[in-house]
């Protein structure tokens, strides 16, 4: 039996990256492999989180000569901040997205680490590297461990703590812009240069990746949560104990504009407007739901009417639950949307995606739904292609 270990954004208050964690080990557990994932701590996600003095995040590394002089200063900023051995905050971290207590279920941190197995824990990047998990195979995926826009230091994601003899893969991973600077393609081709298989999870990725690393081949797969099948999905929802119908709004850019665009629609289709939201926001004719857990969310998105999100997993587990209905937006500031669009095109659902003006009226988007036969059809080629690729390094 092998022994894997998965790196990858779990422990988080968000849903689809808990949920991204979970199917991946899920499906590795189902194929009976012994898979942990590897529990290196997070400034953003564990409040006992130390960090290391030369591991910083990427974003305060050195990338360029014209902002030496800021990364210097924001250094010594960060050093201070370390001295108090507490989650560096200065601008870059909200001390109230540690993981926030939910209804039950999965997100928090004592449920979470009960229904996945975990490695010891890791509180900072210094102690991975003085003590690296042994495991036969190991996997980078999934989620934006690769965008240099985070606000974690990037290098153990990339498994630059691992044996260079080791078996090192990608699954699913992302980089989550659009570009990279010449630094930055620099480090990713010495980082990804000793892997030896690479797949991501966008079309946008691989064309980089491809143009980057000559000789090797990048593969597109799909997000984890396509690993697992749609019935899966369909179980572990909760249903919500009020069947009157709904319109689902859940947002993550927190932007007013597509707010009152899902009160609009909301009130042109007489329906009520269920708002998922864990942070605070302005009151307004809708019922806000704070406390819902993940099976509660996934619950809440199929059993929906219509599902409004700007969430790249609010999409895909509108089709994974085939949702009655729904339509992502893209706000204009929103640097990270290719995922998105990506994600509606590969399922020929890109006439689902809202106009940045956001003009739709409620009739328009009631009379096109999609086909559940095409997409169930798309959703079997693209589990198969990405299983093939897994499960090559798993079995």
């Amino acid at each position: 039996m092998r022994k894997i270990g998965i790196i990858t954004i779990h422990n988080s208050p968000n849903y689809g990256a808990s949920l991204q964690a979970f199917a991946l080990y899920e499906y590795i557990r189902q194929q009976g492999a012994e898979v942990e994932i590897i529990d290196l701590h997070r400034p953003n996600a564990h409040a006992d989180y130390e960090q290391s003095k030369k591991y910083l995040p990427y974003r305060l590394q050195k990338k360029s000569s014209v902002n030496q002089l800021i990364i210097t200063v924001k250094k010594l900023l960060y050093t201070i901040a370390y001295g108090k051995k507490k989650a560096f905050t200065m601008g870059y971290y909200d001390d109230a997205r540690r993981i926030i207590p939910r209804d039950g279920r999965l997100l928090q941190p004592e449920v979470f680490n009960s229904v996945i197995r975990m490695s010891k824990p890791y509180k900072s990047v210094d102690a991975i590297y003085a003590d690296p998990p042994v495991y036969d195979v190991y996997i980078t995926g999934s989620d934006q461990l690769w965008n240099p826009t985070q606000r974690f230091c990037l290098e153990p994601f990339f498994l630059t703590f691992v044996p260079n003899n080791a078996v090192k893969i990608s699954y699913a991973s992302s980089i989550g812009i659009s570009s990279l600077t010449n630094i930055e393609k620099n480090d990713f081709k010495k980082w990804l240069s000793s892997y030896n298989a690479i797949s991501v999870r966008e079309k946008q990725a691989q064309k980089m990746l491809n143009e980057l690393l000559m000789g090797k081949n990048v593969f597109q797969v799909s997000d984890p949560t396509f690993l697992l099948d749609r019935d899966f999905w369909k179980n572990l929802a909760i249903v919500p104990d009020n069947r009157e119908p709904y319109i689902l709004f859940f947002p993550l850019m927190h932007d007013v504009y597509f707010l009152e665009f899902a009160i609009r629609v909301a009130h042109e289709s007489g329906k009520k407007l269920l708002v998922v939201d864990q942070k605070k926001h302005m009151e307004g004719s809708y019922v806000l739901i704070k406390d819902a857990g993940p099976r509660e969310w996934l619950g809440l998105i199929a059993n929906a009417d219509l599902v409004l999100t700007d969430s790249f997993h609010g999409t895909v587990f509108s089709i994974l639950l085939s949702s009655h209905n729904f339509y992502s937006y893209i706000a204009p500031t929103n640097k990270r949307g290719a995922r998105i669009t990506d994600l509606l095109e590969t399922f020929g659902l890109s006439d689902h995606l809202l106009c940045s003006s956001l003009k739709e009226s409620y009739q328009q988007l009631s009379s096109n739904v999609p086909s559940k036969e095409i997409i169930t059809k798309i959703f079997q080629c693209e589990q198969e292609k990405s299983r093939q690729f897994l499960d090559k390094y798993i079995q």
